[in-house]
């Protein structure tokens, strides 16, 4: 495929808005870190579990799906730090156009041909999002358009794209996987605290993040209904059962084994020897 314009720049174009944004979040380890954690929140307050009762993205309404890009757009140029511009973003003067896309490619706009474009994808059943950047040269992108005259990227073309965070892990949405008969468990009882209870017996050793556990709960006060004098904790307790913070209790969780949780998350864990029980003494009090 012949190019009229010089490849070479293309690179410097996206080195810049790479060096850019760096400097904006703090570094390529807060990028790793923080992005995938807003990929997550985005598909969650767009899926809405606690006003909606749904639980995946596959059961969003269709007229719903444009709203993901407009979400993540939102999420983003907030993080990185940077204006609207003509296009999505100015990035130190440049126009920049933000694409997403959760069935994997992205459909270029006109008003983009010709542009640096910053390409975000998120892929639920995997739980691997990406973020790369792309000059949409015309010569890169498909030959037909869609109805409103935007064109895709050919996966042979994608080697044209300089990738930020590739095929990098995201928090995964527990219900994408779960077992029908769980989640029948998890949702049968009338109270948001024995809801909670199902949740965390059912779920063990699984990082739970507040948007699922106010989506269980579905009350104003849902963290309420974690607490002890009556919340989930003691009923757990009673169990066997510890009910640990990321927030509190990190040392705990790794000691145990337990996958890493955020400060947003928690996660329980059935006591199995006497060490267990020695080492969880006041969890379970």
């Amino acid at each position: 495929m012949a190019v009229s314009h010089d490849s070479s720049k293309d690179l410097n174009t996206a080195a810049k808005i790479e060096k850019a944004i760096l400097k904006n979040v703090g570094g390529k380890s807060t990028l790793e870190n923080e992005f995938p954690k807003m990929i997550r929140k985005a598909l969650d307050e767009v899926i809405d579990t606690p006003r909606s009762g749904r639980l995946r993205l596959d059961q969003i309404e269709k007229t719903e799906k444009t709203y993901i890009g407009t979400k993540i757009e939102i999420l983003f140029r907030n993080f990185i730090g940077f204006p609207k511009g003509i296009l999505d973003l100015n990035i130190d003067g440049m126009d920049v156009d933000i694409k997403n896309t959760v069935t994997g490619n992205w459909m270029i706009p006109q008003e983009a041909f010709g542009k640096p474009c910053i390409l975000i994808s998120a892929d639920e059943k995997k739980a691997l999002c990406n973020l790369g950047i792309f000059v949409a040269w015309p010569e890169y992108l498909s030959k037909g358009t869609n109805r409103d005259k935007k064109k895709s990227i050919p996966k042979s073309n994608f080697k044209y794209i300089h990738w930020l965070l590739f095929e990098q892990p995201y928090p995964k949405n527990i219900w994408e996987d779960a077992d029908p008969l769980k989640v029948k468990k998890i949702f049968k009882p009338e109270g948001g605290t024995e809801r909670l209870v199902q949740l965390f017996k059912e779920m063990q050793e699984v990082p739970i993040s507040r948007t699922v556990i106010e989506g269980i709960a579905q009350q104003k006060d849902y963290m309420k209904r974690l607490r002890k004098n009556g919340g989930a904790r003691d009923k757990l307790a009673s169990e066997g059962i510890a009910l640990l913070s990321g927030a509190y209790d990190k040392a705990l969780i790794k000691k145990l084994g337990l996958p890493a949780c955020s400060r947003e998350e928690f996660i329980s864990y059935q006591v199995k020897t006497a060490e267990d029980k020695k080492l969880l003494r006041d969890k379970l009090a």
